[in-house]
């Protein structure tokens, strides 16, 4: 039975869908009572769900100044992708030795990366969940990932990097063929897994990470330039 989604939730989902879609950019303030009447809700649901959001790290809070959308540099961009090769790499044996016989960690995986590409194939640019959706299925897969190392701390950690990636906007401009080629890229990754082949995965993991880097990096210049 899933879970029912409280006024909280949707308010959440909300202003994390404005952030992903650049109705809301880095650096804005935000105003709770704006947020209230556009919602149409009061302002303590409002409050809660940016509370959350705080916590993920995407919208900032400081005394006497108020909260505002995070702002995230290329550079900041930059040493998270080093912390996520690093983590990814460095747990790899003990991912190979968990995902070799932990099935119901093997199909998890598989479940994501066949909902993922159904996904893409059937979303469309306008579509208003595409952002979150798209989000929501990428870290899902990584933390599937990372599951395998059997270390709590490595999880927590990739929980508190991901949503800066998420709130820099670079994360959800890239094109529809990088998003085909993210899950294609996870497919290699999961393949090299179930192999248990460490140089065959070790490839997989570097050419995504850096792919993706490589395109937030594009993404950022464009953007400077606009």
């Amino acid at each position: 039975m899933s879970k029912k989604i409280t006024l909280v939730d949707q308010i959440y989902l909300n202003i994390k869908e404005d952030i992903g879609n650049k109705v809301l950019f880095p650096g804005q303030k935000i105003n709770v009572k704006e947020l209230s009447r556009k919602y149409e809700v009061s302002d303590t649901p409002v409050k809660q769900a940016l509370n959350r959001l705080i916590s993920d790290h995407m919208v900032i809070s400081v005394p006497n100044k108020g909260m505002s959308v995070r702002h995230v540099s290329i550079e900041e961009l930059d040493e998270i992708f080093d912390m996520r090769l690093m983590m990814d790499l460095y747990f790899m044996k003990d991912i190979l030795s968990t995902f070799s016989y932990n099935k119901i960690l093997q199909e998890q995986m598989r479940k994501n990366i066949e909902e993922h590409s159904a996904f893409l194939q059937t979303i469309t640019e306008d579509d208003p969940q595409k952002s979150s959706t798209y989000y929501s299925f990428d870290s899902s897969f990584h933390e599937l990932y990372l599951t395998g190392s059997g270390n709590q701390k490595v999880i927590e950690t990739f929980r508190n990097l991901n949503p800066f990636m998420y709130s820099s906007y670079a994360y959800m401009q890239q094109s529809q063929i990088r998003n085909i080629e993210c899950v294609e890229e996870h497919q290699a990754i999961f393949d090299a897994i179930l192999k248990q082949d460490p140089q065959e995965l070790k490839a997989a993991i570097e050419t995504h990470l850096l792919n993706s880097q490589k395109t937030m990096h594009l993404i950022f210049k464009v953007n400077q330039i606009l």
